[in-house]
C-alpha cells in the first residue's frame, strides 16, 4: 500500500505532466529576438521592420525585444556608458535566450540586431570577448541553442572578408571582432549588413548609411531568413 507521502507524490506527478505538455504545446514554431540600437526607446528600435516582416511571413510566430539600456552615456537612456550598456546587453541576451529555449527547445530561433543590438548578439553568439567594452568572457554563451537565422546591421564587431558579410564595407568596425573568431557553425546562418559609409561598422563618415539598412536590405534579409526556416 502507498504511504500518505508516496500517494501525494504520485498525485503531484500525475497533475504535473499535463501542465508541462500544455506548455510545450503552446510554444511557437518560430521565435524572434530583436535588439535595438543605442539611444532607441525600449522596444525593437530599427529592427522593427525586420521583426515585423518575419512575424507577417509566419503567422503564429512570436517575438520579444532584448531588454537592456541601449545607451552610450546619454541621460535620455539612463546615463549608462556604452561599455556598461554592452555588458548589460550581453547578460540580457544570454538570460532571455536561455529562458525561452529552456521552455521551448524545439522552437526555431531568429536573432535580429542593429548597431549596439548587433554587437551584443555577436558577442554572445560568436564569443571571443569584447575587452574594449569590459566583456572578458570568451565563451559563445548562446551558441548551443536552436538558432536558424541571424541578421546583423551596422555591427561594430564587423570584420572585412567574412563569409556572411553583405555590403560594400572594406574596413572593420570600431570594436572589430578578432579575425580568429569566425562564429563557428553559425557562419552559414548569419547575414551581416555593412556598407562603406557607415561610421560604426566600417570607417565611413555618412550617418545616413548606418540608418538605411532596413530600407535597403529589408527584402533580402527576409528572403534569407525564409531560406533558413522550416515553415
Amino acid at each position: 500500500m502507498y504511504t500518505k507521502a508516496a500517494l501525494l507524490l504520485v498525485l503531484a506527478q500525475a497533475f504535473a505532466a499535463p501542465v508541462e505538455l500544455e506548455e510545450r504545446q503552446s510554444c511557437p514554431k518560430i521565435h524572434v529576438f530583436g535588439a535595438r540600437e543605442t539611444t532607441a526607446s525600449p522596444g525593437y528600435g530599427s529592427t522593427a521592420r525586420f521583426v515585423n516582416d518575419i512575424l507577417s511571413a509566419y503567422p503564429g510566430s512570436t517575438a520579444e525585444a532584448i531588454s537592456y539600456p541601449a545607451c552610450g552615456g546619454q541621460s535620455s537612456c539612463g546615463g549608462a556608458s556604452y561599455a556598461q550598456s554592452v555588458q548589460a546587453g550581453v547578460k540580457a541576451v544570454q538570460s532571455q535566450v536561455s529562458s525561452f529555449a529552456s521552455r521551448c527547445p524545439s522552437a526555431q530561433l531568429v536573432y535580429v540586431g542593429h548597431s549596439q543590438g548587433a554587437q551584443i548578439g555577436d558577442d554572445t553568439l560568436c564569443g571571443g570577448g569584447d575587452p574594449n567594452n569590459g566583456v572578458t568572457s570568451t565563451t559563445a554563451t548562446i551558441a548551443q541553442y536552436n538558432f536558424k537565422a541571424i541578421i546583423w546591421t551596422g555591427d561594430p564587431r564587423f570584420v572585412p572578408g567574412e563569409s556572411f558579410h553583405v555590403g560594400s564595407a572594406t574596413h572593420g568596425g570600431f570594436a572589430a571582432r578578432p579575425a580568429a573568431i569566425t562564429c563557428g557553425k553559425y557562419q552559414g546562418l548569419i547575414q551581416s549588413y555593412c556598407d562603406s559609409g557607415d561610421e560604426y561598422c566600417s570607417n565611413g563618415s555618412n550617418a545616413n548609411t548606418h540608418n538605411q539598412y532596413q530600407t535597403e536590405y529589408g527584402s533580402a534579409a527576409l528572403a534569407f531568413v525564409k531560406s533558413k526556416l522550416t515553415a
